[in-house]
């Protein structure tokens, strides 16, 4: 477990091969400043051993997005102001490539409320779990700001580029529910059985090979447009055999088959 104190803007917690990093701002609805996603990429380059990565947020929201008081002081400064954004986004893009890039599946845990570019944060993550009362809204066409933390980059994987584009033009509020019937989600839990749920999740998950996850991860994200059904066929075959020859992939069959030579 890592010590840390209530005014770091990240938490990172680890028990059993499970890292647990929580943004730490609740007071503002843990709004995304460039130390605080400094901070998480930081302790995501730490997770290399962890089996699991779990992201959420302290107090009542997974995260608003950027923080708007922020921005508005540097408002009457348009040189430092778009300096601050441009050291915002590239700071959240950072985080969000470093989720992209962790050796063992990673869990969005989202608590509560996701707006703007915090749903890169999670979107980035391999499976989300959502808790019922929770909300999704993107704030953009309200706020004048063009939509960022991968709104055009991430979310079209998820759910179409057509319906993307109508939620960002629309700045609808997506409930949890409906985020889930959409497939923005993967899991939904009430708010009692939140954390039961989402440490269920997270066993499941520890208990798999987290190199499938990252192979996996490489094979849907790491082709072009323009590559033919051969070639993403192909990439498909030369990672099997490469996962295949395995001590680790090996000792799974073994494992798997041990019961059954037993019984028979």
């Amino acid at each position: 477990m890592t010590e840390n104190t209530a005014t770091e803007p990240i938490i990172l917690t680890r028990h059993d091969g499970i890292a647990r990093i929580s943004l730490n701002r609740p007071q503002r609805g843990n709004a995304l400043t460039p130390d605080l996603l400094d901070a998480l990429t930081v302790a995501l380059g730490d997770c290399a051993d962890a089996r699991t990565v779990v992201v959420s947020g302290e107090g009542r929201a997974f995260s608003s997005g950027g923080d708007i008081g922020e921005f508005h002081v540097r408002a009457d400064d348009p040189i430092r102001l778009e300096a601050f954004g441009n050291r915002v986004v590239s700071a959240l893009n950072r985080a969000i490539l470093a989720l992209r890039a962790l050796p063992c599946p990673s869990v969005a845990a989202v608590n509560g409320p996701v707006t703007g570019g915090a749903i890169g944060l999670m979107l980035a993550c391999d499976t989300a779990i959502m808790q019922r009362g929770a909300f999704i809204q993107p704030y953009y066409a309200k706020m004048g700001f063009a939509p960022d933390g991968g709104w055009t980059a991430l979310m079209p994987e998820r759910i179409g580029t057509a319906r993307t584009g109508a939620w960002l033009t629309l700045d609808a509020r997506i409930s949890a529910v409906a985020a889930f019937e959409m497939g923005v989600v993967d899991r939904l839990a009430d708010a009692d059985s939140f954390q039961v749920s989402l440490d269920k999740l997270v066993n499941t998950l520890a208990a798999h090979d987290p190199l499938v996850t990252t192979i996996s991860r490489r094979l849907l994200h790491d082709q072009s447009a323009s590559d033919g059904l051969d070639a993403r066929l192909d990439r498909e075959r030369a990672a099997f055999c490469e996962l295949l020859v395995r001590p680790e992939t090996r000792a799974r069959m073994a494992a798997f088959l041990a019961p059954r030579e037993m019984d028979s």
